[in-house]
């Protein structure tokens, strides 16, 4: 698949799952969003970029943190960005535009900070991406990604990505897994031509209630685009066997769910 078919597939996806994004089971993203924020070490009149803002999480807790800034949060997913214009509610110090993430149409230097939640993985070209993002910000400007740690999700993604290949899906390579680790983040940033480089690996976990709960992670996430490649009648019978085998690992506070984070910042150059 060609590049531009990919973004056109990961697109598709995430204005499909827009709308059940901020589910409880789906809390990891407002979790780490505080986190991210906290990584800024914002002053409070920042001007910040957040890219990939999604449903807005980082962007809405970093606004926070900005009484006399402003954020302007971009996203290629009109989906997301509609259930992200709906939690404003009248907040005036974030702006939110339709933008590709590797096409910022923003002057270079524009603004102090960016940050990244969960997006830079989505890109064939990460370095690129990320020195892209830079180039918008000032020098001495600081820069933050957050990424999953490869660990993240076990083991409960383990037995879906198992019982879903036993269904004849082909599971691409975990695009998270490409930055996965300390060393990978530090990495990458290093190449970008980032100085003061960072890397923080942050627990963001809680009980899921039930096996019910895994599933809203799976269908309302990066994991739908895998499920919807079944047949209606294939994912009523998947459904019930994975449920099965994730509710085999309840214990007395419910089932586990690891969603380890991975914080790396850099300054501009």
């Amino acid at each position: 698949m060609d590049d531009d078919g990919r973004s056109d597939r990961i697109r598709k996806t995430f204005d499909t799952v827009a709308a059940g994004y901020d589910r409880p089971a789906l809390r990891f993203f407002a979790l780490s969003a505080e986190q991210m924020a906290d990584t800024l070490d914002l002053g409070g009149a920042e001007r910040l970029l957040d890219v990939a803002t999604g449903t807005g999480a980082a962007a809405l807790a970093c606004a926070r943190r900005l009484p006399h800034g402003h954020v302007t949060g971009v996203d290629f997913s009109t989906g997301m960005l509609d259930q992200a214009a709906a939690k404003l509610d009248g907040q005036a110090n974030v702006s939110l535009l339709p933008m590709d993430m590797q096409d910022l149409a923003f002057p270079d230097g524009h603004f102090d900070a960016a940050c990244c939640a969960y997006g830079l993985f989505f890109v064939e070209d990460m370095a690129g991406a990320l020195r892209h993002i830079a180039s918008k910000v000032r020098p001495g400007g600081r820069v933050a990604v957050c990424a999953f740690h490869d660990d993240a999700f076990e083991p409960l993604s383990g037995h879906f990505l198992q019982r879903i290949q036993e269904y004849g899906v082909q599971v691409p390579p975990l695009s998270w897994k490409r930055i996965g680790t300390p060393d990978k983040c530090e990495a990458l940033f290093r190449d970008a031509g980032f100085d003061e480089v960072q890397v923080r690996h942050a627990p963001v976990g809680y009980h899921l209630k039930d096996a019910g709960e895994w599933w809203e992670i799976v269908w309302n996430a990066g994991f739908r685009g895998l499920v919807d490649q079944l047949g209606e009648s294939e994912r009523a019978r998947f459904r019930e066997e994975h449920l099965a085998e994730i509710d085999a690992l309840a214990g007395p506070d419910g089932i586990w769910f690891d969603a380890g984070a991975l914080f790396t910042s850099g300054v501009r150059v």
